[in-house]
């Protein structure tokens, strides 16, 4: 058997491998239930050795993925996330790292971090779930909740316009 052999063989793995032991904690009907079956059923086809895939998560509903995916990972602080991918990334570039953040950690509290680490333009891969509201902390609005969107902490409508629209 070949070297190239033995390595393609070495790295196979299959979607159910990176399905933990963890139960998942999101509300039913969560959106996220999707992306979480979408990365475990497209990760195994890239080719890379689960070893090194890691994913990087701050605070919200989407940066419980870490826990989810059996690779390596972290659930960080809030806000922080991409200044830890950023320096993972500088000391370990071979690694496929996965940024997994809400729209309140990267486009809010964690905006300036998120704005270095693509003028850094690093190969990371960027999960950002935009739900349009701080769900975790049960309702108020989010950067990218619509102008006029009543929620607990805006229950005139919000006057905010959203930072970002990802339609």
């Amino acid at each position: 058997m070949s070297v190239g052999t033995q390595l393609s063989e070495a790295i196979k793995f299959t979607s159910k491998e990176l399905v933990t032991d963890q139960e998942v904690r999101w509300c039913p009907g969560c959106g996220d239930y999707s992306i979480l079956k979408q990365v475990q059923t497209v990760i195994p086809e890239l080719g890379i050795p689960r070893e090194d895939i890691v994913f990087i998560s701050g605070i919200g509903c989407s940066s419980r993925f870490p826990y989810y995916m059996e690779t390596y990972g972290m659930h960080s602080i809030h806000g922080r996330a991409a200044a830890i991918v950023s320096g993972l990334k500088c000391v370990r570039p071979e690694l496929s790292v996965w940024m997994v953040s809400g729209d309140g950690d990267s486009l809010s509290i964690g905006g300036n971090h998120f704005i270095h680490l693509l003028r850094r333009n690093f190969d990371i891969n960027l999960l950002l779930f935009n739900n349009e509201i701080y769900g975790l902390t049960k309702g108020q609005y989010s950067p990218t909740s619509h102008e006029g969107k009543v929620t607990k902490s805006t229950p005139m409508g919000s006057i905010d316009h959203p930072s970002i629209q990802l339609h």
